[in-house]
């Protein structure tokens, strides 16, 4: 009988620790590498293995150490390129340039590494090697179709790429291929509220947070969810949540404070904007702007303004952000100076901050506006002192093509210098605008019974039906209660409303609903303020109609949420406009609901109709 070899210890311990390192006990794995390289300290498996250990245990950069040393000492290996490169991408800093070295290493002495080749896709994508990466992508989906990894960074690539409901579809998959690993459903949360799929998103994130209930970042995404949808109180509980979980991530703050703004909680919303400013890396665009409508809300005007410049900084912003090659004024003196202003948003925002106009005339500078078409009719003859022109400026750089003025300044950053107070604006003009008075007459000679029924403008929706907008907006047959008074002339001054709204209002009116057909509403703004003027009360949703309305001073029942830049800290009454009046549409409401208050004061308003305000406004 042949005697027994004598056993390996070192190979037993070698044998041992790797066992334990696949049953996810690194620890224990750790303490044995260590052992046999206290023995043999150049065996370039124990230290390639040990490094890995290292990076298993989150620690890259010693997991490094060891690997190359394994390298040093046996440079023909695959899994140790294929391992440095997994350590090198865990260590912020590392560039895709080493990465992409590393890989490529790897794979020249095996092509088959799985994770390498997702590495190195990785590696290409950062580098905007897109066609590369992608196709090593398709490459191990087609040959791997059952690696979620492949998937999931593929859906990466695609998503940093813009093609986000692309994205869903792999992030989707990964769900399916590793429905246990909570990151596929949070990237795939992640490309579906980028691709506005909100409905779809709501559905998974709730399923997945049966899955994962205490998975902060999982109530994160349904918190961003529900707010891109102004559900803002469903929201709010997941953003606190998620906060809870994780009180120093920054992102998580800053969207618990978008909900406390949306809600009128503006002192929480403070709260977690601060908190987010000293938890952030750095000065960050998106806390000052979203703070900066904190305080306006809450009418702490001049620490708003102060920051509201932000909004410029902010990349997710919607804001028109120009360049121009002249200084940004900044309160210097102006006279014999010439300053030029131009609007960031829509036609509300410029006719609100355009009624700052007056004040920055008193300074003696010569003021250039810059607008679009139909807004320049109404400025030019409201403020015959300025020049008017068609905003011009390269659109792919937004550079400025015009050059003669000595400062530019965004309309709404006016605010800043003359409205610090709330005092501040009742020393401005109102209104500040002028309208056509003979075409408003004109208007009026067609209302048969004008002499003594009063007139109601109406409008009940914008354009933009978007699912953030629509919920604050209503349709023709939730709208028509309003239009139930009897001896009332009502007017449309719905902009692009179609035939079949009009028609159903015309029917079910109990009074005249006249529509003018040669109005242009949308495109025609002298137009629009001219039969707006001849109104007596305009009751409108949230849209240009109510802006109109508001700036030529003519009585309005808006109803909408209170946003902070139009309401300053005010309960009802909007400082800019003192003959609106704003019914909430509270975050917890549908819009539908205020239709009975609606009613409500719409009957008491007739109650004490008088015509006399309207006939002094057009000087009859």
């Amino acid at each position: 009988m042949a005697p027994k070899t004598a056993a390996n210890p070192l190979m037993e311990k070698m044998h041992k620790a790797l066992a334990y390192q696949k049953q996810g006990e690194i620890e224990k794995a750790q303490r044995l590498y260590k052992q046999v390289l206290k023995k043999v300290p150049n065996n370039p498996d124990a230290n390639h293995l040990l490094g890995v250990c290292y990076r298993q245990l989150g620690f890259p950069k010693r997991a490094m150490e060891y690997i190359q040393k394994a390298i040093k000492l046996a440079d023909d290996r695959a899994p140790f390129y294929a391992n440095l490169a997994r350590a090198m991408s865990d260590l912020p800093g590392t560039t895709p340039e080493t990465t992409l070295a590393v890989t490529q290493k790897a794979l020249s002495l095996d092509p088959n590494i799985i994770e390498t080749q997702n590495l190195q896709a990785i590696a290409l994508s950062k580098l905007e090697r897109l066609e590369e990466a992608e196709e090593i992508f398709q490459r191990l989906i087609v040959r791997h179709p059952e690696h979620p990894d492949a998937y999931r960074n593929y859906g990466i690539l695609l998503r940093d790429n813009g093609k986000h409901d692309k994205a869903a579809v792999f992030f989707f998959k990964c769900t399916q291929l590793d429905p246990e690993n909570p990151e596929n459903y949070i990237q795939r949360a992640r490309a579906r509220h980028e691709a506005n799929q909100l409905k779809e998103n709501d559905a998974e994130l709730n399923k997945a947070l049966e899955l994962f209930p205490d998975n902060g970042d999982l109530h994160h995404e349904l918190a961003r969810n529900l707010f891109k949808q102004s559900r803002t109180f469903e929201g709010l509980p997941h953003a606190e949540f998620a906060v809870e979980q994780d009180p120093t991530n920054h992102h998580k703050l800053v969207t618990l404070g978008v909900h406390h703004n949306s809600l009128g909680t503006l002192s929480q919303a403070i709260k977690a904007y601060k908190a987010a400013q000293a938890v952030a890396p750095e000065p960050l665009p998106v806390i000052d702007w979203n703070l900066s409508l904190a305080y306006l809300g809450c009418g702490k005007l001049a620490s708003g303004w102060d920051l509201h410049r932000a909004r410029f900084l902010d990349t997710n912003t919607t804001t028109l952000c120009r360049e121009f090659d002249k200084p940004e004024w900044n309160g210097e003196p102006l006279a014999g100076k010439s300053i030029m202003l131009w609007p960031d948003q829509g036609l509300g925002d410029a006719l609100r901050s355009g009624t700052m106009i007056p004040d920055l005339l008193k300074t003696g500078a010569h003021v250039i506006v810059e607008l679009t078409p139909k807004a320049q009719k109404i400025f030019a003859d409201s403020f015959p002192e300025i020049e008017v022109r068609t905003a011009a400026f390269d659109q792919a750089t937004k550079m400025a093509e015009h050059h003669d003025y000595d400062y530019h300044c965004a309309l709404t950053d006016l605010g800043k210098f003359y409205r610090r107070t709330p005092g501040s604006f009742k020393a401005g003009k109102y209104p500040a605008y002028a309208f056509n008075k003979s075409k408003a007459r004109t208007y009026l000679a067609r209302m048969d019974g004008a002499e003594r029924k009063p007139i109601i403008g109406l409008g009940w929706r914008s354009k933009n039906l978007a699912e953030s907008r629509a919920r604050y907006y209503l349709s023709a047959p939730e709208f028509s209660p309003v239009l139930e008074f009897e001896d009332v002339i009502y007017v449309n001054l719905q902009y692009l409303s179609i035939e079949r709204e009009r028609a159903f209002l015309k029917e079910i009116a109990k009074s005249d609903f006249m529509h003018f057909e040669d109005v242009d509403l949308f495109d025609d703004i002298e137009s629009a303020a001219a039969l707006t003027c001849c109104c007596d009360l305009v009751v409108s949703a949230n849209v240009s109609v109510a802006e109109i309305a508001g700036a030529f001073g003519v009585p309005c029942m808006r109803f909408a949420p209170k946003e902070a830049i139009l309401m300053l800290g005010q309960a009802e009454v909007p400082l800019w406009y003192p003959t609106t009046r704003i019914v909430e549409i509270k975050e917890d409401m549908r819009a539908v609901d205020v239709v009975p208050e609606l009613v409500a004061r719409l009957g008491k308003w007739l109650e004490n109709f008088d015509p006399d305000e309207r006939n002094a406004r057009l000087a009859r």
